[in-house]
């Protein structure tokens, strides 16, 4: 019984320290990621967590990086690889056009969709989007705002996000992203 106890543990610490592996510091400051091929000026080393999601019969993994400066400032960057043909069969400004308005949704029971404009990264062409709260937010706990970018590459797609109350690293964290090739 202790044998088995001692491999579910040793196996259980193995996988957590394969995503910790996977972000590391760059000579900049910023961190980067080896399975997201991307970088960006965290505040803090960014944890890694990854959720099963599905779209349809399509299953895939979002892989999550957040850093946190306490209750209200949270720092992050996701990606998944889209299933399917259709995201490729899809023009670029409409597929992202889609995303923001489905984050809507996702986000309609405590933030509204503020504003949103093309923006350019280097080579990428994506969507600033702001979320405000809505009415009240405080008697629900919820302080701050939303913001972030959203970019398509193939079929993967990163969402870069700010969601708290304001900060002078946020415009430094959102504009820091960048691709690895």
């Amino acid at each position: 019984m202790k044998l088995k106890l001692f491999i579910v543990t040793f196996l259980l610490v193995m996988l957590s320290c394969k995503n910790d592996s996977d972000v590391y510091k760059t000579t900049s400051g910023a961190y980067a990621s080896k399975m997201g091929k991307f970088y960006a000026k965290f505040p803090t080393k960014p944890n890694l967590s990854i959720q099963d999601n599905k779209i349809g019969i399509d299953e895939f993994e979002v892989f999550a990086y957040k850093s946190t400066l306490g209750p209200n400032k949270i720092f992050s960057i996701e990606y998944f690889d889209h299933p399917g043909e259709m995201i490729k069969a899809m023009p670029n400004e409409q597929f992202l056009d889609q995303a923001v308005t489905n984050y809507s949704y996702a986000m309609a029971s405590n933030f509204e969709l503020d504003f949103k404009a093309s923006v350019n990264n280097g080579d990428l062409k994506g969507i600033y989007f702001v979320f405000q709260p809505k009415e009240n937010p405080a008697i629900k706990g919820i302080e701050g705002m939303i913001l972030g970018e959203i970019f398509k590459i193939d079929n993967r797609v990163y969402t870069i996000t700010y969601l708290g109350i304001p900060d002078k690293r946020i415009d430094t964290f959102i504009e820091s992203f960048k691709i690895i090739k």
